[in-house]
């Protein structure tokens, strides 16, 4: 069976899936995540490979949203990949003559600042990833259009490169999960990530005893981001990351408690990827 993942290919997601063992012959590309994950829910994919959280921008809200809105997938991995971004135009263009410039909203946030120092009359259009802002500038031979992607995603498809390293991080990381279908468990490695979801609409007041638990067991957090409820302002969810695996017996106090005091719900546990050693980029 194969593997979705957010394409086309050439992206930073296709870079990432050697990182999680999927065989490049297995891949099929989607044009975003919402699909990819579709993928999965009816079949057509055993698991797929979507980008979640980024160093500079944080959390990828797309990919958080269209997640947890259902309670069927899991996260069974994950993988860091160093990004670098860079700006090219078709073979007929040139750094002068760039009025228009496609690429990925996470993207585009990384590169804000080189934008408005050299090109701040340029229009920023967004693309679903930067593999297709680089694909769409090389086949509609537009005047005036550029595209932000990986040095080698823009090679490939036959972009000439006229600024590198344009991002305002040299340093930024990407990372990148792996989800399948609802998995019975996985067995604890010993340097694991569990993520959940604790739905707190109407009780923004019991975030402290939320995060209290954790602490209270010395469970390490690795992250809390508020998402909107949407019903209305200041109803929320929170993503919930911590370090350690459900089986352990701390943190599985402590989901128990969450899921009986406030319908909490796990993401998934899985190794956590090394910090000290992201892939290289694309």
């Amino acid at each position: 069976m194969s593997t979705a993942y957010l394409g086309p290919p050439g992206s930073f997601t296709h870079a990432a899936l050697g990182g999680l063992d999927v065989p490049n012959e297995t891949a099929v590309p989607y044009p975003t995540v919402r699909q990819a994950l579709d993928a999965v829910r009816r079949g057509a994919a055993t698991a797929c490979v979507i980008p979640w959280e980024n160093s500079v921008e944080g959390s990828v809200t797309e990919s958080v949203d269209t997640l947890t809105a259902q309670r069927d997938l899991r996260i069974v991995g994950e993988t860091l990949l160093r990004v670098e971004f860079a700006l090219a135009v078709p073979p007929s263009g040139s750094l002068a003559r760039i009025r228009q410039v496609l690429t990925h909203p996470v993207a585009h946030a990384q590169c804000r600042s080189w934008l408005t120092d050299h090109l701040p009359q340029a229009d920023i259009v967004t693309a679903t990833s930067t593999a297709q802002a680089a694909r769409e500038v090389a086949t509609t031979h537009l005047p005036g259009r550029a595209a932000i992607a990986a040095p080698a995603t823009l090679r490939r498809y036959g972009l000439d490169i006229v600024a590198c390293g344009i991002g305002d991080r040299p340093d930024a990381v990407t990372r990148f999960v792996k989800v399948a279908r609802c998995v019975t468990g996985s067995t604890p490695t010993g340097a694991d990530r569990t993520s959940l979801v604790v739905p707190l609409a109407g009780q923004m007041q019991q975030l402290h005893t939320v995060l209290g638990e954790f602490a209270r067991l010395r469970v390490p957090l690795t992250a809390v981001l508020p998402r909107p409820g949407g019903v209305g302002l200041g109803s929320y969810s929170f993503l919930v990351e911590c370090e350690g695996h459900t089986d352990d017996p701390r943190l599985g106090a402590v989901v128990d408690t969450l899921a009986r005091r406030h319908c909490a719900f796990v993401l998934g546990s899985y190794p956590r990827a090394e910090p000290g050693r992201p892939a290289l980029s694309p």
